[in-house]
Protein backbone atom coordinates (compact mmCIF):
# COMPACT_ATOMS: atom_id res chain seq x y z
CA UNK A 1 0.00 0.00 0.00
CA UNK A 2 2.71 2.18 1.30
CA UNK A 3 4.05 1.97 -2.47
CA UNK A 4 1.01 2.69 -4.52
CA UNK A 5 0.81 6.18 -2.54
CA UNK A 6 4.30 6.98 -4.42
CA UNK A 7 2.89 5.51 -7.94
CA UNK A 8 2.71 9.06 -9.57
CA UNK A 9 5.97 9.83 -8.58
CA UNK A 10 7.35 6.62 -9.78
CA UNK A 11 5.24 6.24 -13.28
CA UNK A 12 6.69 10.19 -13.44
CA UNK A 13 10.32 9.00 -13.15
CA UNK A 14 10.04 6.25 -15.33
CA UNK A 15 9.08 8.03 -18.12
CA UNK A 16 11.82 10.53 -17.57
CA UNK A 17 13.96 7.46 -18.14
CA UNK A 18 12.36 6.53 -21.24
CA UNK A 19 12.37 9.66 -22.40
CA UNK A 20 16.52 9.96 -21.82
CA UNK A 21 16.79 6.89 -23.28
CA UNK A 22 14.61 8.28 -26.52
CA UNK A 23 16.49 11.17 -26.72
CA UNK A 24 19.91 9.22 -26.65
CA UNK A 25 19.39 6.66 -28.72
CA UNK A 26 16.74 7.98 -31.42
CA UNK A 27 18.00 7.83 -34.88
CA UNK A 28 20.31 4.67 -34.36
CA UNK A 29 19.75 1.87 -37.21
CA UNK A 30 17.92 -1.25 -36.72
CA UNK A 31 16.09 -0.44 -33.84
CA UNK A 32 12.70 -0.26 -32.92
CA UNK A 33 11.36 1.42 -29.56
CA UNK A 34 7.99 1.31 -27.05
CA UNK A 35 5.51 3.40 -28.43
CA UNK A 36 4.89 6.41 -26.08
CA UNK A 37 1.19 6.51 -26.25
CA UNK A 38 -1.52 5.89 -28.64
CA UNK A 39 -4.96 6.94 -28.76
CA UNK A 40 -6.45 5.45 -25.37
CA UNK A 41 -3.07 4.55 -23.43
CA UNK A 42 -0.03 6.05 -22.39
CA UNK A 43 3.30 4.11 -21.99
CA UNK A 44 4.71 4.12 -18.08
CA UNK A 45 7.84 2.44 -19.28
CA UNK A 46 7.68 -0.24 -16.45
CA UNK A 47 10.54 -1.84 -18.42
CA UNK A 48 12.30 -0.24 -21.30
CA UNK A 49 12.13 -2.99 -23.89
CA UNK A 50 13.91 -2.92 -27.08
CA UNK A 51 13.64 -4.44 -30.05
CA UNK A 52 16.66 -5.33 -32.94
CA UNK A 53 15.31 -6.09 -36.45
CA UNK A 54 17.89 -8.78 -36.34
CA UNK A 55 17.67 -11.76 -34.11
CA UNK A 56 21.40 -12.51 -35.26
CA UNK A 57 22.53 -8.51 -33.43
CA UNK A 58 20.59 -9.24 -29.78
CA UNK A 59 23.22 -11.89 -28.15
CA UNK A 60 26.20 -9.79 -29.93
CA UNK A 61 24.84 -6.31 -28.62
CA UNK A 62 24.14 -8.11 -25.06
CA UNK A 63 27.57 -9.72 -24.63
CA UNK A 64 28.82 -6.30 -25.25
CA UNK A 65 26.89 -4.62 -22.82
CA UNK A 66 27.39 -7.78 -20.52
CA UNK A 67 31.19 -6.75 -20.63
CA UNK A 68 30.88 -3.44 -19.39
CA UNK A 69 28.50 -4.27 -16.42
CA UNK A 70 25.71 -3.61 -17.79
CA UNK A 71 22.87 -5.81 -17.39
CA UNK A 72 19.91 -7.03 -20.00
CA UNK A 73 16.99 -9.34 -20.01
CA UNK A 74 15.30 -11.36 -22.96
CA UNK A 75 12.18 -10.70 -23.71
CA UNK A 76 9.38 -13.58 -22.19
CA UNK A 77 9.06 -16.53 -24.10
CA UNK A 78 5.71 -16.69 -26.20
CA UNK A 79 3.16 -18.14 -24.29
CA UNK A 80 2.78 -21.19 -27.02
CA UNK A 81 6.66 -21.82 -26.64
CA UNK A 82 6.33 -22.49 -23.23
CA UNK A 83 7.06 -26.17 -22.01
CA UNK A 84 4.65 -26.30 -19.36
CA UNK A 85 1.70 -24.37 -21.56
CA UNK A 86 2.34 -27.11 -24.31
CA UNK A 87 2.90 -30.34 -21.61
CA UNK A 88 -0.76 -29.24 -20.35
CA UNK A 89 -1.66 -29.55 -24.51
CA UNK A 90 -2.61 -25.69 -24.32
CA UNK A 91 -1.00 -25.42 -27.69
CA UNK A 92 -0.33 -27.92 -30.58
CA UNK A 93 1.06 -26.84 -33.74
CA UNK A 94 0.62 -23.09 -33.68
CA UNK A 95 2.88 -20.62 -34.57
CA UNK A 96 2.60 -16.57 -33.78
CA UNK A 97 5.31 -14.67 -36.23
CA UNK A 98 5.22 -11.85 -34.59
CA UNK A 99 5.17 -12.69 -30.95
CA UNK A 100 7.95 -15.10 -31.59
CA UNK A 101 10.37 -12.41 -33.27
CA UNK A 102 9.85 -10.34 -30.52
CA UNK A 103 10.54 -12.81 -28.24
CA UNK A 104 13.79 -13.56 -29.90
CA UNK A 105 14.75 -9.93 -31.24
CA UNK A 106 13.42 -8.03 -28.29
CA UNK A 107 15.63 -7.22 -24.94
CA UNK A 108 15.44 -4.50 -21.98
CA UNK A 109 18.09 -2.30 -20.83
CA UNK A 110 18.36 -0.94 -16.69
CA UNK A 111 15.29 1.26 -16.31
CA UNK A 112 14.85 0.93 -12.43
CA UNK A 113 14.11 3.76 -10.13
CA UNK A 114 17.15 4.05 -8.10
CA UNK A 115 19.02 4.28 -11.67
CA UNK A 116 21.34 7.93 -11.73
CA UNK A 117 21.21 9.83 -15.12
CA UNK A 118 24.62 9.36 -15.39
CA UNK A 119 23.92 5.27 -15.43
CA UNK A 120 21.10 5.90 -18.08
CA UNK A 121 23.52 8.11 -19.84
CA UNK A 122 26.23 5.38 -19.83
CA UNK A 123 23.68 2.89 -21.03
CA UNK A 124 23.01 4.88 -23.70
CA UNK A 125 26.34 5.28 -24.83
CA UNK A 126 27.31 2.01 -24.43
CA UNK A 127 24.70 0.54 -26.47
CA UNK A 128 25.11 3.21 -28.96
CA UNK A 129 28.85 1.60 -29.47
CA UNK A 130 27.50 -1.86 -29.52
CA UNK A 131 24.76 -1.17 -32.01
CA UNK A 132 27.20 0.78 -34.21
CA UNK A 133 30.41 -1.46 -33.95
CA UNK A 134 31.52 -3.11 -37.21
CA UNK A 135 30.73 -7.05 -36.88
Amino acid sequence: VAQLEKIDEFIARKREIAGKYNEKLKGLPNMEFQLSHTEYAQNIYWVYGIVMKQEEEVARIRKSLKQKGIGTRPFFWCMHEQPVLRRMGLFRQEWYPVAEKLARCGFYIPSGLGLKNEEIEFVAKSLTEAVLKPV
